[in-house]
């Protein structure tokens, strides 16, 4: 397995069009000293079973929208969704002098599968005096069902007990899928684990503040960390050989931060199993 090495997030990469964005991104997320009085009030990123498609599958409905409590220079939404750990599909959206955005994609499915979407919402604040930011997380999740014995169906939360037994099923699938592609990953580089603290992308929406540090800082981890993942993660990933490829096809990211809180590293996998590894400094 060949692996790269990207250094710092500090790499400009040409914006380049992405399979499901219709439209070339012009803006790019930069994180900024975050606002005390503008926050985002409002972060949503929503699932659900579309349309049936008898035995040719069925679609999934892909719904993201935010609003920040004042309307600010600039606007930014960013969204993966993940089938089974692997980038199915991505959603942005900008817009100037904007309060709320919304957006949404439908995408085709097959099989029984966990499908998981993880959204950053970001805004830029212009004052004469400075340039401060807002942002926020959101995720869903979307457990469908297709089976011979019943019609396709979904459910979110697990109540009854065939739904428990599917859930423990897809979630188990999920979870060694990227386990064993974290660790090819982590054996690739030789990275000593023990020295440090793991997360998946998606358990970030829920943290509240890193070991060793406030919430405030864990913030500006967070932004600075997406403004990266956008860059080298979203706009297409740089690979051993120095081209630049889509990010579908690739495993959700690992990220592993330094017990001694100098630095984090973000792992995945591409779609044909090259490791990558970006490093951020954390002042």
């Amino acid at each position: 397995m060949r692996k790269l090495t990207l250094i710092a997030f500090t790499f400009f990469l040409l914006f380049i069009f992405i399979t499901n964005i219709e439209d070339e991104t012009k803006e790019s997320i930069i994180f900024f000293k975050l606002d005390p009085f503008v926050s985002v009030e409002k972060a949503v990123t929503q699932l659900s079973l579309g349309k049936i498609k008898n035995s040719d599958g069925y679609e999934v409905n892909w719904e993201v929208s935010s609003t920040t409590t004042d309307s600010i220079y600039l606007r930014q939404d960013i969204s993966l969704l993940f089938e089974e750990g692997i980038l199915k599909g991505v959603l942005s959206d900008w817009e100037d002098n904007s309060q709320t955005l919304t957006q949404a994609a439908t995408l085709s499915g097959e099989d029984s599968s966990r499908y998981m979407s993880i959204s950053f919402h970001h805004g830029e604040i212009h004052t004469e005096d400075e340039i401060t930011s807002t942002q926020a997380m959101s995720k869903d999740s979307l457990y469908v069902i297709d089976s011979s014995s019943k019609p396709i169906h979904a459910f979110k939360e697990a109540v009854t007990s065939e739904q428990k037994e599917w859930k423990d099923v897809l979630d188990t699938v999920s979870e060694q899928q990227l386990t064993q592609a974290w660790n090819r990953t982590i054996n690739s580089f030789e990275i000593p684990s023990r020295n440090y603290f793991s997360y998946s992308l998606a358990e970030l929406v829920d943290i509240e503040k890193f070991p060793n540090f406030n919430k405030d800082k864990t913030q500006e981890i967070i932004g600075k960390l997406w403004e990266g993942i956008y860059k080298e993660y979203f706009l297409g990933i740089k690979t051993y050989d120095g081209s630049i490829i889509p990010p579908i096809g690739s495993t959700m990211p690992l990220i592993l931060l330094a017990k001694d809180s100098s630095h984090l590293l973000v792992l995945f996998e591409t779609a044909n199993g090259e490791a990558i590894r970006l490093i951020q400094q954390i002042n």
